[in-house]
């Protein structure tokens, strides 16, 4: 009973050390995306005639840092989906297995 005890617990600590390794990655990531997401917003209402300057032809800064917007989106995306393959999915399954021997032996 106390070993099943102990492979639960140790099953718990994964699920800790999971959680913190994803808030690693994750907060960053955030704090980035919200940064240009709501710095763009600002800029948008209170900077119109530097949203607005021309860079190529009928391209203006405001389309341009649009189009960065929706590329970090799609960077970030795809960063967070190597990440979680590498190292997420690994503590999950190691934490899954380790939980349902727990269970099972009980």
């Amino acid at each position: 009973m106390a070993r099943d005890e102990a492979a639960l617990e140790a099953a718990h600590g994964l699920v800790r050390q999971l959680i913190a390794e994803k808030l690693k990655y994750l907060v960053p990531m955030t704090i980035l995306f919200m940064t240009s997401y709501i710095g763009l917003t600002v800029l948008a209402g209170f900077a119109r005639d530097l949203v607005g300057t021309r860079m190529i032809g009928s391209v203006n800064l405001g389309f341009f840092l649009i189009a960065l917007n929706y590329l970090l989106s799609w960077i970030l995306a795809i960063a967070y989906g190597y990440v979680a393959a590498g190292k997420f999915d690994v503590l999950a399954a190691i934490a899954a297995t380790q939980a349902s021997r727990a269970e099972a032996k009980r």
